[in-house]
């Protein structure tokens, strides 16, 4: 495709600037993604023996920005952050690596794909430039990648990383595969020998949960009578026949034989037909699933190989501030790091559950298009948008509206908005209405169509609220309004 091309045009462009460059600091976020993407940039950097230092920023704010605009002695490469408020960077000599919507008001001006300011040359590569979905078909890691391969041909080796970047962006969840440019990467990582992709149940946990946790705590889909209930979860393996226990503990899905894991596809699947579930969420429970190879001498068998499971590690070292830790894994290191990042794991997993009861027993508030919780300072503000996720596919919400959470964040309130691609397509842009939610408010925030966050003042919730539900249901309300010939039923 030509749009595929372009964008290769553009990241060879911005690899010739990063091998003139004499210093480099790169800025990134704390996800999964944003640590896989600044990690490949550091590599990069690395490599070419150019000074290189890393920054991990939660949210883009004043104080963030003004730390952005102190290293305009460098080259500046920014890493799942900055393509939503680009204007703030005029004059730096700058990369956005970035796969959020744009700023949509800004002067900037686009000629063949490149994105230039009014006064200054930035170097911005982001898949919404050339007509790419920023949500599905590319990352902030697998774009960072396309850069660093640019630079060199060894740095193919970097591929794995930027799929579990993406995978941790879950770019994978809607077709059951990674697509678009992220395909491209994949088949450089398979090349390479970084990653396997095997077709396979797409459960999070089949290396480390129990079988019967596995299955209790499936959300992505629900299994009818059987997700949030472990009870259930084990009368249905019992009446399949399927032996869980080995020398005193409880096999995991990876431990089980193949026609052990038929069974429980095939009973799944057919749970779900009798409950009349729509063919996407049926189709979904079997996919491409992404083995993460580690192609050195010295691997350890305690590191997962589940390109989800390898991505949750870093989401978790990123939500407790531990991103170097994140970043070391990203780079081959082991022993005490990743003795360090599976404690973060397990913490991790109690504070989300813990989190998820407490949200459950609070209620979900409704208003006409939107649903709502609020943490409080109850638990840290990093894991809202992971409760808001699990809770949007739980009975407790209401389908059909998009799910708010709020935490309160370092004298501010953090926001994490989540929809569904059933919403999207009925007209969802939640990356829009988060951000003019928010600026009604003095807040700023974005993100993608399916998923976004925003930062406000305390006491701003409710105002914040109102102007969200409109918005929302405004964009659904246009999209029906405007129903095409083409949209009709033959």
């Amino acid at each position: 495709m030509d749009s595929h091309k372009e964008f290769i045009d553009e990241a060879k462009r911005i690899g010739r600037a990063v091998k003139g460059a004499s210093r480099i600091s790169i800025f990134t976020h704390i996800d999964a993604d944003g640590i896989s993407s600044g990690s490949i940039a550091y590599a990069t950097a690395s490599r070419l023996s150019i000074p290189v230092e890393i920054t991990f920023l939660k949210k883009l704010d004043d104080a963030a920005t003004e730390l952005i605009r102190m290293k305009k002695d460098s080259l500046i490469w920014l890493n799942d952050i900055g393509s939503g408020y680009i204007s703030r960077f005029s004059g730096l000599n700058m990369i956005i690596a970035d796969h959020h919507e744009p700023e949509s008001i800004n002067p900037v001006l686009v000629e063949n794909g490149t994105s230039r300011l009014a006064d200054s040359s930035i170097y911005h590569l982001n898949a919404h430039l050339f007509g790419i979905e920023g949500s599905t078909e590319i990352s902030s890691s697998t774009t960072s990648y396309f850069i660093a391969r640019s630079v060199s041909d060894r740095n193919i080796d970097l591929s794995g990383i930027a799929i579990v970047g993406a995978v941790g962006d879950l770019q994978d969840s809607r077709y059951g595969k990674l697509t678009g440019m992220n395909r491209i990467v994949l088949e450089d990582a398979v090349k390479c020998g970084a990653v396997k992709v095997m077709r396979d149940a797409r459960f999070y946990g089949k290396e480390t949960r129990p079988i019967t946790r596995l299955l209790e705590f499936s959300v992505d889909p629900p299994i009818p009578g059987v997700s949030n209930d472990h009870s259930a979860a084990a009368r249905v393996l019992d009446s399949l026949g399927i032996e869980v226990v080995n020398e005193g503990s409880e096999k995991t899905w990876s431990d089980l034989q193949p026609a052990d894991r038929q069974k429980i596809v095939s009973f799944i699947v057919q749970k779900m037909i009798a409950e009349g579930l729509p063919a996407s969420e049926i189709n979904s429970i079997v996919g491409e699933t992404y083995v993460v190879r580690d192609l050195r001498s010295s691997a350890d068998a305690r590191m997962p190989e589940d390109a989800k499971e390898f991505a949750t590690l870093l989401n978790s070292c990123g939500r407790y501030a531990k991103y170097e830790t994140g970043m070391r894994l990203c780079l081959g290191e082991r022993g005490t790091i990743l003795d360090n990042a599976l404690a973060l794991l397990e913490g991790h997993r109690k504070n989300v559950s813990s989190a998820i009861r407490m949200a459950k027993q609070d209620g979900l508030t409704q208003l006409s298009s939107i649903q709502y919780f609020h943490m409080q300072d109850r638990v840290p503000d990093t894991i809202v948008g992971t409760i808001a996720g699990i809770l949007l596919k739980s009975k407790e919400a209401v389908p059909g509206k998009v799910i708010v959470g709020f935490a309160f964040s370092e004298g501010k309130v953090k926001v994490s908005c989540r929809g569904s691609s059933e919403m999207v397509q009925q007209g969802l842009n939640l990356s829009e209405a988060i951000r003019r939610a928010a600026e009604s408010v003095g807040g700023v925030g974005g993100g993608h169509s399916i998923a976004a966050g925003a930062t406000i003042d305390t006491g701003k919730e409710y105002e914040f609220l109102s102007s969200l539900d409109g918005l929302v249901r405004g964009q659904i309300t246009q999209r029906e309004g405007n129903v095409s010939m083409t949209d009709l039923p033959e």
